[in-house]
């Protein structure tokens, strides 16, 4: 079977479960070369795929059908792939247990309020963003002190494993699937939402950054806009007011919150004009 793939790096652990079934993907649809999809660019050229960096045509996508593909799969895709009748597979994975958490960003909200629906779902793709009947899922289980980067890293581990069983039965699979109930739909987060406040507690703005991650959370250091993309924390009693810097040198900086201090490597710390 021939595969389209539209995706990121999040998700390239999927590659290596096509090859074990003797499906090639033919053709990949990512962004523009970034660490965000190199080891897919890598892929694609190793594998001699066709490339493409532009948002799916109806016209495209119907071109890929005729030419013999006969399964689309999407893995964290930003834009619409319109989905021509003819084609026999279209697979989307979810990293909510579906039909709860539809929407664009869902990982930092599963982190901050939502961790009951924590998960992995394998869903037919449709016209509609997140919508189509429920194919394979999985959940996945918060730790205590969970991270956008380790759940990322737990989806990308179980994201292959329910993949190889999807392909072990695709067509069983697709032939009885579960319709989605009503559910509910995450809107995207605001950049407030993203905003760490220092007057706010410690285990406040440690959970903004767990939730963010590498994804970053903005701030105001010293009058100067800032996105930190990593930082540790600690709780520790002290009369200083939230927000003054309370230690600097090359490697490190460290701020006070109303009841601790959060420490920022220098290299996890960008100056940001707005």
């Amino acid at each position: 079977m021939k595969v389209a793939y539209f995706g990121y790096n999040a998700f390239s652990s999927c590659f290596d479960i096509f090859k074990r079934h003797n499906h090639e993907v033919t053709h990949v649809f990512t962004g523009k070369s970034s660490p965000h999809t190199d080891q897919v660019i890598a892929f694609a050229e190793q594998a001699s795929c066709l490339i493409s960096f532009n948002k799916p045509s109806q016209t495209h996508m119907e071109s890929l059908v005729h030419d013999g593909v006969e399964c689309f799969f999407a893995a964290e895709y930003p834009w619409q792939i319109p989905i021509p009748t003819s084609l026999p597979f279209a697979i989307n994975v979810h990293p909510t247990m579906l039909p709860y958490g539809k929407g664009p960003t869902p990982l930092p909200s599963l982190i901050l309020q939502e961790s009951q629906y924590s998960g992995i779902t394998l869903h037919k793709m449709t016209s509609a963003f997140d919508n189509g009947d429920i194919l394979l899922q999985k959940p996945i289980a918060l730790d205590i002190n969970e991270s956008f980067d380790s759940l990322s890293a737990k989806l990308a581990i179980e994201a292959p494993a329910l993949l190889h069983k999807l392909l072990s039965n695709l067509q069983g699979y697709f032939q009885n699937p579960i319709p989605q109930a009503e559910g509910s739909y995450w809107e995207k987060l605001s950049r407030e939402d993203q905003t760490v406040h220092w007057s706010d507690s410690t285990a406040t703005i440690s959970k903004q950054l767990r939730a963010f991650g590498s994804l970053g959370v903005f701030s105001e250091i010293d009058g100067q806009n800032c996105l930190i993309t990593a930082a540790d924390w600690g709780l520790h009693s002290h009369t200083f007011s939230p927000g003054k810097i309370l230690s600097a040198d090359n490697i490190s900086l460290v701020i006070a919150t109303n009841d601790g201090f959060v420490r920022i490597p220098r290299k996890n710390l960008l100056s940001i004009k707005d």
